[in-house]
C-alpha cells in the first residue's frame, strides 16, 4: 500500500515524462493556485496511480486520453496532451490519425479543430510533419465497400446465430452502404494505428460520449481481435478524469454483461 505523497511523487514522476524532464506546469497553470486540492487529487489519483498501472502502454493510454479531448473538444488540453504524446514516443502522424479516427465519433468538425491545434504544437515545438495521403480516388466504390466488409468483419468476426433484420428503408440501405465505404473501407484501414490501437481508441470516445450500444458492439470486437478483459476496462478508467466517471461506470457495466455472458 504507498502512502499518499508516494503517489504524488509518482504523479511528478509521470508529469516529468510528459514535460521531457520537467514536471509540466498543467494545461491551464493558474488552476494550481485555484485549486490546489483538486491539483492534489489528480496528481496522486490520476498520474500517480492510473497512469501508472502497467495493463496498458503508455502510449496507448496517451491515444486514449487525445481521442477522448477531440470528440470531447477540450482544446487547452488537448494542446498539452499533444505535445506530451510526441514526447512519450507517438509520431506527428499517429497524433493527427487518433484525430482522424475520431472524426466518426465526435463528428468531422471536432476532428479539423482538433488538428489546428496540433499544427500549432508541430510549429511552436519544430515537430517535424508530412501529412500521410493514403487515399486513392482511382478506387471505385465497390472496392472502399469490399475493404470495408473485410475489415469490419476481421474486427466483428463473423456473423453468428440469427441474422438481425436489415433496413426498411432504402434511404438507410443507402446510408450503411456509404459508412461501409468510408468508415470501414477508408478510416478503419488506414496505416499509421494498428487494428488493436484503433479498437482502443474508438472504446474511450463511445465510453465518454455515452454511446452504450455501439460501445456493446466494440467491446465484443475488441475482444474478438485479442484485447483481454482487463486491457478493456483499463481502457474504461484511462478515460475517467477526462470525461467524467459516470460515464466509466456505465461502460464498466456494459462490459462486465459481456464478460459474464461469455464466461457462463
Amino acid at each position: 500500500m504507498t502512502t499518499l505523497d508516494e503517489r504524488a511523487q509518482r504523479g511528478a514522476e509521470i508529469r516529468a515524462r510528459f514535460g521531457g524532464g520537467t514536471p509540466s506546469s498543467g494545461s491551464v497553470p493558474g488552476s494550481r493556485e485555484m485549486a490546489p486540492d483538486l491539483h492534489r487529487i489528480a496528481d496522486e489519483a490520476l498520474f500517480g496511480s492510473i497512469w501508472q498501472r502497467p495493463a496498458l502502454k503508455i502510449e496507448h493510454r496517451e491515444m486514449i486520453v487525445l481521442s477522448v479531448l477531440t470528440v470531447l473538444q477540450r482544446e487547452n488540453q488537448l494542446r498539452r496532451h499533444v505535445e506530451s504524446a510526441v514526447t512519450l514516443g507517438l509520431t506527428a502522424q499517429q497524433v493527427i490519425e487518433v484525430m482522424i479516427h475520431a472524426s466518426f465519433y465526435g463528428g468531422v468538425p471536432t476532428a479539423f479543430t482538433s488538428m489546428g491545434v496540433a499544427q500549432e504544437v508541430f510549429k511552436a515545438k519544430n515537430i517535424p510533419f508530412s501529412p500521410q495521403l493514403v487515399f486513392d480516388p482511382s478506387e471505385t466504390p465497390d472496392d472502399l465497400y469490399q475493404r470495408g466488409v473485410k475489415r469490419r468483419q476481421e474486427l466483428m468476426g463473423a456473423p453468428t446465430g440469427t441474422p438481425r433484420p436489415g433496413p426498411v428503408t432504402q434511404a438507410e440501405r443507402e446510408f450503411t452502404r456509404l459508412t461501409t465505404e468510408y468508415y470501414w473501407g477508408s478510416v478503419w484501414t488506414r496505416p499509421g494505428l494498428d487494428l488493436q490501437s484503433r479498437s482502443i481508441c474508438t472504446l474511450a470516445a463511445l465510453t465518454v460520449l455515452g454511446r452504450e450500444g455501439p460501445l456493446h458492439s466494440h467491446i465484443n470486437g475488441a475482444l474478438n481481435i485479442g484485447l483481454t478483459q482487463e486491457e478493456i476496462i483499463e481502457v474504461f478508467i484511462q478515460t475517467t478524469f477526462y470525461g467524467g466517471l459516470p460515464f466509466t461506470r456505465a461502460a464498466m457495466d456494459i462490459a462486465n454483461e459481456i464478460f459474464q455472458g461469455n464466461n457462463a
